[in-house]
Protein backbone atom coordinates (compact mmCIF):
# COMPACT_ATOMS: atom_id res chain seq x y z
CA UNK A 1 0.00 0.00 0.00
CA UNK A 2 1.30 3.53 -0.66
CA UNK A 3 1.76 5.33 2.86
CA UNK A 4 0.51 8.77 3.34
CA UNK A 5 2.73 11.42 4.31
CA UNK A 6 1.81 14.34 6.25
CA UNK A 7 0.39 17.46 5.04
CA UNK A 8 3.43 18.99 7.69
CA UNK A 9 7.10 18.42 6.95
CA UNK A 10 7.59 14.71 8.39
CA UNK A 11 4.64 14.52 10.00
CA UNK A 12 1.67 11.58 9.99
CA UNK A 13 -1.88 12.67 8.90
CA UNK A 14 -4.69 11.17 9.68
CA UNK A 15 -7.13 10.36 6.88
CA UNK A 16 -9.57 7.53 8.76
CA UNK A 17 -12.73 8.15 8.64
CA UNK A 18 -13.30 9.88 12.08
CA UNK A 19 -11.04 12.55 10.92
CA UNK A 20 -13.68 13.60 8.59
CA UNK A 21 -16.54 13.09 11.15
CA UNK A 22 -18.14 10.45 8.52
CA UNK A 23 -18.25 6.89 7.59
CA UNK A 24 -16.22 7.14 4.69
CA UNK A 25 -12.95 5.82 4.51
CA UNK A 26 -9.50 6.92 2.42
CA UNK A 27 -6.51 5.02 1.58
CA UNK A 28 -4.13 4.82 -1.47
CA UNK A 29 -3.90 1.90 -3.92
CA UNK A 30 -0.47 0.60 -4.81
CA UNK A 31 1.33 2.36 -6.75
CA UNK A 32 1.44 2.93 -10.68
CA UNK A 33 2.55 0.99 -13.14
CA UNK A 34 6.04 2.30 -13.53
CA UNK A 35 7.24 3.18 -10.24
CA UNK A 36 5.94 5.26 -7.57
CA UNK A 37 2.89 7.07 -7.11
CA UNK A 38 3.21 10.35 -8.83
CA UNK A 39 1.33 12.77 -11.78
CA UNK A 40 1.18 11.50 -15.09
CA UNK A 41 -0.19 13.48 -17.63
CA UNK A 42 -3.61 12.03 -19.03
CA UNK A 43 -4.24 14.03 -22.11
CA UNK A 44 -2.08 16.99 -23.67
CA UNK A 45 -2.58 18.82 -27.36
CA UNK A 46 0.96 17.58 -29.83
CA UNK A 47 3.16 19.72 -31.28
CA UNK A 48 1.17 19.38 -34.82
CA UNK A 49 -1.96 20.34 -32.71
CA UNK A 50 -3.51 17.20 -32.22
CA UNK A 51 -4.68 15.68 -29.14
CA UNK A 52 -3.24 12.17 -27.53
CA UNK A 53 -2.95 10.25 -24.50
CA UNK A 54 -0.11 9.76 -22.46
CA UNK A 55 0.60 5.73 -22.73
CA UNK A 56 1.68 5.85 -19.33
CA UNK A 57 -1.77 6.97 -17.47
CA UNK A 58 -3.47 4.69 -20.27
CA UNK A 59 -1.26 1.82 -19.02
CA UNK A 60 -2.02 3.18 -15.02
CA UNK A 61 -5.73 3.45 -16.20
CA UNK A 62 -6.16 0.23 -17.49
CA UNK A 63 -5.44 -1.61 -14.10
CA UNK A 64 -8.39 -0.13 -12.27
CA UNK A 65 -11.03 -2.99 -13.45
CA UNK A 66 -13.50 -0.98 -10.03
CA UNK A 67 -15.49 2.08 -10.47
CA UNK A 68 -14.22 5.27 -10.58
CA UNK A 69 -15.10 8.76 -9.23
CA UNK A 70 -12.96 11.65 -10.63
CA UNK A 71 -12.51 15.32 -9.11
CA UNK A 72 -10.97 17.70 -11.00
CA UNK A 73 -9.32 21.15 -10.05
CA UNK A 74 -9.12 23.61 -12.80
CA UNK A 75 -8.26 27.78 -12.34
CA UNK A 76 -5.77 29.87 -12.94
CA UNK A 77 -2.05 28.72 -12.51
CA UNK A 78 -0.17 29.41 -8.94
CA UNK A 79 -3.36 29.76 -6.99
CA UNK A 80 -3.16 26.72 -5.49
CA UNK A 81 -4.39 24.10 -6.95
CA UNK A 82 -1.48 21.38 -6.06
CA UNK A 83 -2.02 22.15 -2.34
CA UNK A 84 -5.61 21.30 -2.54
CA UNK A 85 -5.10 17.89 -4.59
CA UNK A 86 -2.21 17.10 -2.31
CA UNK A 87 -4.43 17.66 0.64
CA UNK A 88 -7.19 15.42 -1.07
CA UNK A 89 -3.94 12.75 -0.77
CA UNK A 90 -2.99 13.48 2.42
CA UNK A 91 0.19 14.73 2.02
CA UNK A 92 1.96 17.55 1.95
CA UNK A 93 3.58 17.63 -1.42
CA UNK A 94 3.73 15.54 -4.55
CA UNK A 95 1.10 16.67 -6.71
CA UNK A 96 3.18 18.84 -8.53
CA UNK A 97 3.52 18.66 -12.13
CA UNK A 98 6.24 20.92 -13.10
CA UNK A 99 7.48 24.40 -13.21
CA UNK A 100 5.01 27.00 -15.75
CA UNK A 101 7.54 27.53 -17.95
CA UNK A 102 8.47 24.53 -19.05
CA UNK A 103 6.67 23.20 -22.21
CA UNK A 104 4.35 20.08 -22.90
CA UNK A 105 3.02 20.55 -19.50
CA UNK A 106 -0.83 22.00 -20.56
CA UNK A 107 -3.43 19.34 -20.36
CA UNK A 108 -5.05 17.34 -17.93
CA UNK A 109 -2.72 15.66 -15.05
CA UNK A 110 -3.77 12.53 -13.09
CA UNK A 111 -2.73 10.95 -9.72
CA UNK A 112 -0.96 7.78 -10.94
CA UNK A 113 -2.63 5.40 -7.89
CA UNK A 114 -6.65 6.05 -7.09
CA UNK A 115 -7.92 6.51 -3.58
CA UNK A 116 -9.40 3.31 -2.77
CA UNK A 117 -12.73 4.59 -0.99
CA UNK A 118 -16.34 3.59 0.37
CA UNK A 119 -19.38 6.08 0.30
CA UNK A 120 -21.73 6.49 2.56
CA UNK A 121 -24.22 4.47 0.87
CA UNK A 122 -21.33 1.57 1.09
CA UNK A 123 -20.57 1.94 -2.25
CA UNK A 124 -16.41 0.87 -3.04
CA UNK A 125 -14.93 2.70 -6.06
CA UNK A 126 -11.58 4.44 -6.80
CA UNK A 127 -11.43 8.26 -6.26
CA UNK A 128 -9.27 9.57 -9.44
CA UNK A 129 -7.66 13.48 -8.76
CA UNK A 130 -7.32 15.47 -12.43
CA UNK A 131 -5.23 18.85 -12.49
CA UNK A 132 -5.85 20.88 -15.56
CA UNK A 133 -2.64 22.18 -15.61
CA UNK A 134 -2.12 25.39 -18.01
CA UNK A 135 -5.64 25.60 -18.81
CA UNK A 136 -7.18 28.87 -17.37
CA UNK A 137 -11.07 29.30 -17.56
CA UNK A 138 -10.15 32.70 -19.05
CA UNK A 139 -8.06 32.26 -22.01
CA UNK A 140 -7.46 33.96 -25.06
CA UNK A 141 -6.21 31.09 -27.19
CA UNK A 142 -9.83 30.11 -27.09
CA UNK A 143 -10.89 26.69 -28.23
CA UNK A 144 -7.76 24.76 -26.95
CA UNK A 145 -8.62 25.69 -23.61
CA UNK A 146 -12.59 25.27 -24.27
CA UNK A 147 -11.78 21.89 -25.22
CA UNK A 148 -9.52 20.89 -22.41
CA UNK A 149 -12.21 22.53 -20.32
CA UNK A 150 -15.16 20.61 -21.79
CA UNK A 151 -13.49 17.29 -20.91
CA UNK A 152 -12.14 17.36 -17.73
CA UNK A 153 -16.09 18.54 -16.97
CA UNK A 154 -17.34 15.78 -18.61
CA UNK A 155 -15.15 13.04 -17.26
CA UNK A 156 -15.87 14.66 -13.48
CA UNK A 157 -18.04 13.43 -10.98
CA UNK A 158 -17.00 17.14 -9.13
CA UNK A 159 -15.57 19.79 -10.64
CA UNK A 160 -13.31 22.17 -8.59
CA UNK A 161 -13.17 25.92 -9.55
CA UNK A 162 -9.91 27.28 -7.52
CA UNK A 163 -9.99 31.39 -7.66
CA UNK A 164 -8.64 33.90 -5.39
CA UNK A 165 -10.61 36.36 -4.12
CA UNK A 166 -14.56 36.87 -4.14
CA UNK A 167 -16.97 36.21 -7.09
CA UNK A 168 -17.58 39.75 -8.97
CA UNK A 169 -17.98 40.25 -12.62
CA UNK A 170 -14.14 39.32 -13.29
CA UNK A 171 -14.69 36.00 -11.33
CA UNK A 172 -17.38 35.33 -13.56
CA UNK A 173 -16.06 36.44 -16.42
CA UNK A 174 -12.94 34.00 -16.41
CA UNK A 175 -15.83 31.27 -16.12
CA UNK A 176 -16.95 32.49 -19.64
CA UNK A 177 -15.70 28.99 -21.29
CA UNK A 178 -18.82 27.70 -19.55
CA UNK A 179 -21.07 29.84 -22.32
CA UNK A 180 -18.75 28.10 -24.95
CA UNK A 181 -19.25 24.21 -24.05
CA UNK A 182 -22.40 23.70 -25.71
CA UNK A 183 -20.40 24.83 -29.21
CA UNK A 184 -18.08 22.24 -28.60
CA UNK A 185 -20.27 18.82 -27.18
CA UNK A 186 -23.60 17.67 -28.15
CA UNK A 187 -25.31 15.51 -26.06
CA UNK A 188 -26.99 13.15 -29.16
CA UNK A 189 -25.58 13.28 -33.05
CA UNK A 190 -27.37 16.02 -35.34
CA UNK A 191 -26.89 19.34 -36.17
CA UNK A 192 -28.95 21.46 -33.27
CA UNK A 193 -26.38 23.12 -30.57
CA UNK A 194 -26.88 21.47 -27.14
CA UNK A 195 -27.98 23.58 -24.66
CA UNK A 196 -26.48 23.92 -21.12
CA UNK A 197 -29.67 22.63 -19.67
CA UNK A 198 -29.36 19.68 -21.99
CA UNK A 199 -25.74 19.08 -20.54
CA UNK A 200 -26.34 19.19 -17.07
CA UNK A 201 -27.38 15.64 -17.07
CA UNK A 202 -23.86 14.64 -17.47
CA UNK A 203 -22.37 17.26 -15.34
CA UNK A 204 -20.61 16.77 -12.44
CA UNK A 205 -21.36 18.43 -8.99
CA UNK A 206 -19.60 22.04 -9.27
CA UNK A 207 -17.67 23.48 -6.44
CA UNK A 208 -16.38 27.63 -6.51
CA UNK A 209 -13.53 27.37 -4.27
CA UNK A 210 -12.35 30.52 -3.16
CA UNK A 211 -8.58 31.51 -1.81
CA UNK A 212 -7.86 33.78 0.24
CA UNK A 213 -11.28 35.18 0.71
CA UNK A 214 -12.15 38.00 3.29
CA UNK A 215 -15.33 39.68 2.90
CA UNK A 216 -17.81 39.31 5.16
CA UNK A 217 -21.02 36.80 4.02
CA UNK A 218 -23.87 39.36 5.06
CA UNK A 219 -27.04 40.34 3.57
CA UNK A 220 -29.47 42.55 4.38
CA UNK A 221 -28.21 42.49 7.32
CA UNK A 222 -27.96 38.61 7.93
CA UNK A 223 -25.70 36.23 7.68
CA UNK A 224 -24.95 34.07 4.77
CA UNK A 225 -23.48 30.84 3.56
CA UNK A 226 -21.10 30.67 1.17
CA UNK A 227 -24.17 28.48 -0.93
CA UNK A 228 -26.16 31.66 -0.47
CA UNK A 229 -23.25 33.88 -1.47
CA UNK A 230 -22.51 31.77 -4.87
CA UNK A 231 -26.42 31.94 -5.96
CA UNK A 232 -26.46 35.60 -5.41
CA UNK A 233 -24.09 36.23 -7.48
CA UNK A 234 -25.90 33.67 -10.14
CA UNK A 235 -28.13 35.88 -9.91
CA UNK A 236 -29.46 38.24 -13.22
CA UNK A 237 -28.13 41.64 -13.70
CA UNK A 238 -31.01 44.18 -14.08
CA UNK A 239 -30.53 45.94 -17.20
CA UNK A 240 -30.33 45.90 -20.64
CA UNK A 241 -27.94 45.89 -22.97
CA UNK A 242 -25.46 43.95 -25.06
CA UNK A 243 -22.96 44.22 -22.14
CA UNK A 244 -25.69 43.22 -19.68
CA UNK A 245 -26.96 40.06 -22.04
CA UNK A 246 -23.28 38.97 -22.11
CA UNK A 247 -23.31 39.27 -17.88
CA UNK A 248 -26.78 37.19 -17.79
CA UNK A 249 -25.41 34.84 -20.52
CA UNK A 250 -22.47 33.08 -17.92
CA UNK A 251 -24.38 33.30 -15.41
CA UNK A 252 -27.52 31.10 -17.13
CA UNK A 253 -24.82 29.31 -18.59
CA UNK A 254 -23.65 28.20 -15.25
CA UNK A 255 -26.78 27.32 -13.26
CA UNK A 256 -28.07 25.62 -16.33
CA UNK A 257 -24.73 23.29 -16.55
CA UNK A 258 -24.21 23.06 -12.78
CA UNK A 259 -27.77 22.64 -10.84
CA UNK A 260 -25.89 20.68 -8.36
CA UNK A 261 -23.63 23.14 -7.05
CA UNK A 262 -21.61 24.32 -3.75
CA UNK A 263 -19.56 26.88 -2.48
CA UNK A 264 -16.86 26.76 -0.13
CA UNK A 265 -14.15 29.55 0.84
CA UNK A 266 -10.86 29.70 2.60
CA UNK A 267 -9.27 32.69 4.02
CA UNK A 268 -5.53 33.37 3.82
CA UNK A 269 -3.66 30.51 5.24
CA UNK A 270 -1.13 32.17 6.64
CA UNK A 271 -0.04 36.22 7.06
CA UNK A 272 3.77 36.00 6.57
CA UNK A 273 3.94 36.45 2.47
CA UNK A 274 7.56 34.69 2.99
CA UNK A 275 5.93 31.50 4.54
CA UNK A 276 3.35 31.40 2.27
CA UNK A 277 5.82 30.69 -0.74
CA UNK A 278 6.42 27.51 0.92
CA UNK A 279 3.34 26.37 1.99
CA UNK A 280 3.86 22.78 1.28
CA UNK A 281 6.90 22.81 4.00
CA UNK A 282 4.76 24.56 6.88
CA UNK A 283 3.14 22.24 9.46
CA UNK A 284 -1.00 22.06 9.31
CA UNK A 285 -1.10 23.25 12.96
CA UNK A 286 0.96 26.06 12.30
CA UNK A 287 -1.54 27.49 9.74
CA UNK A 288 -4.81 29.68 10.55
CA UNK A 289 -7.38 27.93 12.84
CA UNK A 290 -9.91 29.24 10.32
CA UNK A 291 -8.21 27.92 7.02
CA UNK A 292 -7.70 24.75 8.65
CA UNK A 293 -11.85 24.23 9.40
CA UNK A 294 -12.84 25.18 6.06
CA UNK A 295 -10.11 22.76 4.45
CA UNK A 296 -11.70 20.35 6.30
CA UNK A 297 -15.10 21.29 5.34
CA UNK A 298 -14.58 20.97 1.70
CA UNK A 299 -12.14 17.73 2.05
CA UNK A 300 -15.27 16.59 4.04
CA UNK A 301 -17.61 17.22 1.24
CA UNK A 302 -15.51 16.07 -1.10
CA UNK A 303 -15.10 12.47 -0.06
CA UNK A 304 -19.00 12.10 1.03
CA UNK A 305 -20.20 13.07 -2.26
CA UNK A 306 -18.13 12.25 -4.79
CA UNK A 307 -19.74 9.12 -6.52
CA UNK A 308 -18.54 6.95 -9.25
CA UNK A 309 -19.09 8.86 -12.67
CA UNK A 310 -22.34 6.92 -14.57
CA UNK A 311 -23.80 7.91 -17.42
CA UNK A 312 -27.09 5.94 -18.44
CA UNK A 313 -26.11 2.31 -17.12
CA UNK A 314 -22.70 2.66 -17.84
CA UNK A 315 -20.05 2.89 -14.58
CA UNK A 316 -16.78 4.32 -15.53
CA UNK A 317 -13.83 2.42 -15.00
CA UNK A 318 -10.41 2.77 -15.85
CA UNK A 319 -10.97 1.17 -19.27
CA UNK A 320 -14.06 3.03 -19.84
CA UNK A 321 -12.91 6.20 -18.78
CA UNK A 322 -10.00 5.38 -21.82
CA UNK A 323 -12.34 4.18 -24.01
CA UNK A 324 -14.39 7.61 -23.78
CA UNK A 325 -11.76 10.25 -23.66
CA UNK A 326 -10.29 8.49 -26.88
CA UNK A 327 -13.58 8.94 -28.31
CA UNK A 328 -13.61 12.38 -27.50
CA UNK A 329 -10.33 13.10 -28.77
CA UNK A 330 -10.58 11.53 -32.05
CA UNK A 331 -13.87 13.51 -32.58
CA UNK A 332 -11.83 16.63 -31.57
CA UNK A 333 -8.47 15.50 -34.25
CA UNK A 334 -11.27 15.04 -37.34
CA UNK A 335 -12.48 18.40 -36.53
CA UNK A 336 -15.91 16.97 -35.43
CA UNK A 337 -17.91 17.96 -32.28
CA UNK A 338 -17.79 14.80 -29.70
CA UNK A 339 -21.21 13.64 -29.03
CA UNK A 340 -21.80 12.34 -25.51
CA UNK A 341 -23.81 9.46 -26.09
CA UNK A 342 -22.50 7.88 -29.47
CA UNK A 343 -19.15 8.35 -27.19
CA UNK A 344 -20.36 5.97 -24.72
CA UNK A 345 -22.70 4.24 -27.08
CA UNK A 346 -19.07 3.24 -28.85
CA UNK A 347 -17.17 2.16 -25.25
CA UNK A 348 -20.11 0.57 -24.58
CA UNK A 349 -19.84 -1.45 -27.07
CA UNK A 350 -15.94 -2.19 -27.07
CA UNK A 351 -16.27 -2.98 -23.56
CA UNK A 352 -19.23 -5.58 -23.53
CA UNK A 353 -17.30 -7.20 -27.07
CA UNK A 354 -14.57 -7.71 -25.03
CA UNK A 355 -16.39 -9.12 -22.30
CA UNK A 356 -17.94 -10.91 -25.00
CA UNK A 357 -14.95 -12.67 -25.91
CA UNK A 358 -13.41 -12.91 -23.07
CA UNK A 359 -16.15 -15.24 -21.83
CA UNK A 360 -16.35 -17.38 -24.78
CA UNK A 361 -12.57 -17.95 -24.54
CA UNK A 362 -13.21 -18.85 -20.42
CA UNK A 363 -16.19 -21.41 -21.65
CA UNK A 364 -13.81 -23.17 -24.47
CA UNK A 365 -11.30 -23.62 -21.99
CA UNK A 366 -13.67 -24.76 -19.06
CA UNK A 367 -15.54 -27.15 -20.75
CA UNK A 368 -14.38 -30.44 -19.43
CA UNK A 369 -13.94 -32.67 -22.30
CA UNK A 370 -12.43 -35.96 -20.50
CA UNK A 371 -16.54 -36.10 -19.20
CA UNK A 372 -17.97 -39.72 -21.10
CA UNK A 373 -20.13 -38.79 -24.01
CA UNK A 374 -23.22 -38.95 -22.11
CA UNK A 375 -26.24 -36.42 -22.64
CA UNK A 376 -26.22 -35.90 -18.45
CA UNK A 377 -22.66 -35.80 -18.26
CA UNK A 378 -21.91 -33.32 -21.07
CA UNK A 379 -24.97 -31.34 -19.97
CA UNK A 380 -23.41 -30.94 -16.25
CA UNK A 381 -20.11 -29.96 -17.86
CA UNK A 382 -21.65 -27.18 -20.10
CA UNK A 383 -23.51 -25.34 -17.23
CA UNK A 384 -20.23 -25.58 -15.03
CA UNK A 385 -18.44 -24.30 -18.05
CA UNK A 386 -21.54 -21.81 -18.94
CA UNK A 387 -21.33 -20.34 -14.98
CA UNK A 388 -17.87 -19.49 -15.22
CA UNK A 389 -18.03 -17.69 -18.51
CA UNK A 390 -21.00 -15.39 -17.33
CA UNK A 391 -19.00 -14.25 -14.39
CA UNK A 392 -16.69 -12.92 -16.64
CA UNK A 393 -18.87 -11.33 -18.71
CA UNK A 394 -21.06 -9.91 -15.96
CA UNK A 395 -17.90 -8.48 -14.23
CA UNK A 396 -16.23 -6.99 -17.14
CA UNK A 397 -19.53 -6.10 -19.78
CA UNK A 398 -20.48 -2.41 -18.84
CA UNK A 399 -24.19 -1.28 -18.87
CA UNK A 400 -27.11 -2.00 -18.32
CA UNK A 401 -29.14 -1.45 -21.52
CA UNK A 402 -29.77 -2.80 -25.07
CA UNK A 403 -25.84 -3.40 -25.70
CA UNK A 404 -25.02 -5.28 -23.09
CA UNK A 405 -27.98 -7.40 -23.13
CA UNK A 406 -27.25 -7.79 -26.91
CA UNK A 407 -24.16 -9.36 -26.34
CA UNK A 408 -25.82 -11.31 -23.61
CA UNK A 409 -27.68 -12.96 -26.09
CA UNK A 410 -24.75 -13.48 -28.79
CA UNK A 411 -22.72 -15.21 -25.74
CA UNK A 412 -25.82 -17.60 -24.99
CA UNK A 413 -25.98 -18.37 -29.13
CA UNK A 414 -22.62 -19.13 -28.78
CA UNK A 415 -22.70 -21.79 -25.97
CA UNK A 416 -25.81 -23.50 -27.43
CA UNK A 417 -23.56 -23.80 -30.46
CA UNK A 418 -19.98 -24.74 -29.47
CA UNK A 419 -22.29 -27.10 -26.97
CA UNK A 420 -24.14 -28.99 -29.85
CA UNK A 421 -21.03 -29.00 -32.16
CA UNK A 422 -18.79 -30.57 -29.37
CA UNK A 423 -21.83 -33.11 -28.34
CA UNK A 424 -21.87 -33.86 -32.00
CA UNK A 425 -18.46 -34.50 -33.02
CA UNK A 426 -18.38 -36.63 -29.28
CA UNK A 427 -21.04 -38.83 -30.06
CA UNK A 428 -19.99 -38.96 -33.73
CA UNK A 429 -16.64 -40.20 -32.18
CA UNK A 430 -18.42 -42.37 -29.87
CA UNK A 431 -19.95 -44.25 -32.68
CA UNK A 432 -16.83 -44.67 -34.87
CA UNK A 433 -15.18 -46.57 -31.89
CA UNK A 434 -18.68 -48.51 -30.54
CA UNK A 435 -18.56 -49.24 -34.72
CA UNK A 436 -15.46 -50.19 -34.85
CA UNK A 437 -15.82 -52.73 -31.56
CA UNK A 438 -18.39 -54.12 -32.96
CA UNK A 439 -16.75 -55.17 -36.38
CA UNK A 440 -13.64 -56.23 -34.15
CA UNK A 441 -16.33 -57.95 -31.94
CA UNK A 442 -18.14 -59.75 -34.78
CA UNK A 443 -14.55 -61.42 -36.58
CA UNK A 444 -13.46 -62.53 -33.01
CA UNK A 445 -16.95 -64.22 -32.54
CA UNK A 446 -17.04 -65.95 -35.81
CA UNK A 447 -13.40 -67.33 -35.51
CA UNK A 448 -14.40 -68.75 -32.57
CA UNK A 449 -17.40 -70.52 -33.66
CA UNK A 450 -14.94 -71.57 -36.89
CA UNK A 451 -12.03 -73.00 -34.39
CA UNK A 452 -11.53 -76.92 -34.67
CA UNK A 453 -12.72 -76.95 -30.81
CA UNK A 454 -15.90 -74.94 -31.29
CA UNK A 455 -18.16 -75.49 -28.86
CA UNK A 456 -21.54 -73.97 -27.29
CA UNK A 457 -20.02 -73.39 -23.94
CA UNK A 458 -16.92 -72.17 -25.60
CA UNK A 459 -18.81 -70.06 -27.86
CA UNK A 460 -20.39 -68.66 -24.96
CA UNK A 461 -17.43 -67.65 -22.51
CA UNK A 462 -16.04 -65.58 -25.99
CA UNK A 463 -19.41 -63.67 -26.48
CA UNK A 464 -19.52 -62.99 -22.36
CA UNK A 465 -15.73 -61.50 -22.25
CA UNK A 466 -16.66 -59.86 -25.99
CA UNK A 467 -19.93 -57.75 -23.77
CA UNK A 468 -18.40 -57.39 -20.72
CA UNK A 469 -14.86 -55.22 -22.64
CA UNK A 470 -17.68 -53.37 -24.93
CA UNK A 471 -19.28 -52.23 -22.01
CA UNK A 472 -16.05 -51.21 -20.13
CA UNK A 473 -14.75 -49.15 -23.26
CA UNK A 474 -18.08 -48.06 -25.01
CA UNK A 475 -20.52 -45.63 -22.85
CA UNK A 476 -23.25 -43.20 -23.69
CA UNK A 477 -24.56 -43.49 -27.40
CA UNK A 478 -22.61 -46.80 -27.97
CA UNK A 479 -24.98 -48.71 -25.56
CA UNK A 480 -27.58 -47.51 -27.40
CA UNK A 481 -25.94 -48.47 -30.94
CA UNK A 482 -25.08 -52.19 -29.26
CA UNK A 483 -28.67 -52.41 -28.56
CA UNK A 484 -30.20 -51.73 -31.77
CA UNK A 485 -27.66 -54.51 -33.83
Amino acid sequence: MMKFFGRGKDSAVDVSPQSFGHSASASASGPSVNGPARPVRLLYCDEKGKFRMDPEAVAALQLVKEPIGVVSVCGRARQGKSFILNQLLGRSSGFQVAPTHRPCTKGLWLWSAPLKRTALDGTEYNLLLLDSEGIDAYDQTGTYSTQIFSLAVLLSSMFIYNQMGGIDEAALDRLSLVTQMTKHIRVKAGGRTTSASELAQFSPIFVWLLRDFYLDLVEDNRKITPRDYLELALRPVQGSGKDIASKNEIRDSIRALFPDRECFTLVRPLNNEKDLQRLDQILLDKLRPEFRAGLDALTKFVFERTRPKQVGGTVMTGPVLIGITQSYLDALNNGAVPTISSSWQSVEEAECRRAYDSAAEIYMSSFNRTKPPEEVALREAHEEAIQRAMAEYNASAVGVGAMRKKYEELLQKFFRKAFEDFKRNAFMEADMRCSNAIESMGKRLRAACHASDASIDNVVKVLDALLSEYDASCHGPGKYIFSMI
